[in-house]
């Protein structure tokens, strides 16, 4: 009797080779596209997060960001059907950068060019994961990318408004919080008069700075905690709530020691009480999450990895074309505005402080507005003149690159001296004067200091204007207009000066504007 083996019993079945996975020459390609795109977006913010203290912790943003993609991605659910939808918005990205970079090389501070660059690159990243895993994969994708909008700075308008309007809400409650310690307090704006002087509040003292960034941090926190959509709308309101107390209670110290022991001595507890109550604020945010993660069960189910098949091909030509466009794009803005340059007006003009006259005295400038101006020389000063009528100026430079722009514009004495407790009278918009051989574009004010007139003329003098005509002063503005068109003419941004000269006294309006004239024409000199 035959003896049957188990290879006679039955046919040998193949063992399946393993999948081999091969990384495309499609998805190198489109890596390198979306690496470029981010890469325009970050260089473009680099100068907000290093100028700009509100808006430093953005440094951060990217490597965050990252993170949170790469913890999704080790959740992330099974693809659906694909949305080819990638190479036709990457297209239309690169499509559209050219024209978005080009203006922002022009107008740096240009926050609209800031939001619809990084809008870009977020349409771009959605739709390759659309791409890859259809809508589940872009609905499950969708917050890590969209948080990189966190370290887009608001826009100017937006963000003076809530300053202003934090600014004013700590001074009141801090002025009520005097009153009720028995110390006498009167608010005028923004400042507090006390027995032993005037106290400002800062707008590093807003609350601005620690709201943005504990919003920042309560996203995070939200996303990497996997917490429900209710419970991080809680959380970000209580980090609102959170910044804001704890700035109250900066300022309150500020203010008392103010109060008691002068307003010089505010300097020495500034900085101190501001990083404390910053630790304070993100620790108390973080033990806020850790409670709450205690009681919150986890909204994002792992999947694992094995539920993920590798990624589907992506045409090489394409996005091979797309990324040496991106490289093109920047070689030829880059020549644009170099071949422009020479024709930029850049002769500067320089300041002689007025030290002969009479009790002149230099202006300690605080350390909080240096932050918020970001010059990179000046200064101001404080004299008598000869009818005994006190004198104020203050000018500054910046060099290429470092203009903050649209942050003086906001910053002039129309929107700064009202917030103060002035109350403005008049102002005669830009005109054009000679002084000394160069002309500069001008704004005459007058305020009412409390009963008393107070007369300024202001000058902000970008070197790319040749200021030739009135026109051409208009075009400091900043409108969309004028910012579209300052780049067709390839004038980048190389530098800034501004000069303020403030005088007390004069009834007379003319009275008041030829005294001023006279003083610009001593302390400008050419070159």
């Amino acid at each position: 009797m035959p003896v049957m083996t188990p290879a006679a019993s039955a046919p040998a079945q193949a063992v399946p080779a393993p999948e081999t996975r091969t990384v495309s020459a499609g998805l190198i390609a489109s890596a390198v596209f979306l690496f470029l795109l981010w890469a325009e977006v970050i260089r473009h913010l680099q100068g907000e997060w290093s100028y700009n203290v509100q808006y430093r912790y953005g440094w951060s943003v990217p490597f965050l960001a990252l993170y949170l993609v790469w913890k999704r991605w080790l959740e992330r659910p099974s693809p659906d059907r694909a949305l080819e939808v990638a190479p036709a918005i990457s297209v239309v990205a690169a499509m559209l950068l050219f024209p978005l970079r080009f203006v922002a090389e022009a107008n740096p501070d240009w926050r609209l060019v800031s939001w619809s660059l990084t809008i870009l690159a977020v349409a771009a990243s959605l739709s390759f994961a659309a791409q890859f895993g259809g809508k589940s994969w872009t609905r499950h994708f969708a917050f890590p990318i969209l948080f990189f909008l966190v370290a887009v700075p608001w826009p100017a308008q937006f963000e003076q408004a809530v300053i202003q309007t934090l600014m004013r809400a700590v001074t009141s409650i801090n002025v009520f919080m005097l009153t009720v310690a028995g110390v006498p307090a009167v608010q005028h704006g923004n400042v507090i008069e006390v027995r032993s002087g005037l106290i400002g509040i800062e707008e590093a003292c807003s609350g601005v700075r620690s709201l943005q960034a504990t919003l920042m941090v309560s996203l995070f926190l939200g996303e990497f905690y996997s917490f429900t959509w209710v419970r991080r709308v809680v959380l970000v309101i209580a980090g609102a709530i959170l910044a804001f107390i704890c700035n109250l209670v900066r300022t309150a110290i500020l203010v008392w020691v103010g109060a008691n022991r002068g307003a010089d001595a505010i300097e020495a507890w500034h900085d101190p009480a501001g990083l404390t109550i910053l630790f304070v604020c993100l620790f108390g945010l973080w033990a806020l999450s850790l409670l709450m993660q205690r009681y919150s069960p986890s909204s994002l189910p792992t999947t694992g990895r094995e539920a993920t098949p590798w990624l589907r091909p992506l045409p090489t030509a394409i996005f091979l074309v797309l990324s040496i466009g991106i490289l093109a794009t920047e070689v030829g803005i880059r020549s644009w505005y170099r071949m422009h340059q020479s024709a930029i007006a850049n002769s500067q003009w320089r300041t002689s402080w007025p030290e002969n006259e009479e009790k002149y005295k230099p202006i300690q400038i605080p350390t909080a507005t240096q932050g918020i101006l970001r010059y990179d020389s000046g200064g101001g000063a404080t004299w008598e003149g000869s009818d005994s009528r006190p004198w104020v100026m203050y000018f500054f430079r910046w060099l290429p690159g470092r203009t903050a722009a649209l942050f003086v514009k906001i910053h002039r004495p129309d929107v700064c001296l009202p917030a103060s407790g002035l109350t403005l009278d008049r102002d005669e918009g830009i005109q054009l004067i000679e002084v000394n051989g160069v002309k500069l574009p001008v704004r005459f004010y007058r305020f009412d200091d409390h009963g008393k007139p107070l007369h300024v003329v202001y000058c902000y003098w970008d070197a790319r204007s040749s200021y030739e005509t009135v026109n051409a002063a208009i075009e400091e503005d900043w409108t969309a207009r004028g910012r579209i068109r300052t780049a067709l003419r390839g004038r980048r941004e190389v530098g800034a000066q501004m000069l303020e000269l403030i005088v007390w006294g004069y009834q007379d309006d003319a009275e008041a504007k030829q005294a001023l004239q006279r003083q610009l024409a001593r302390v400008i000199q050419q070159g």
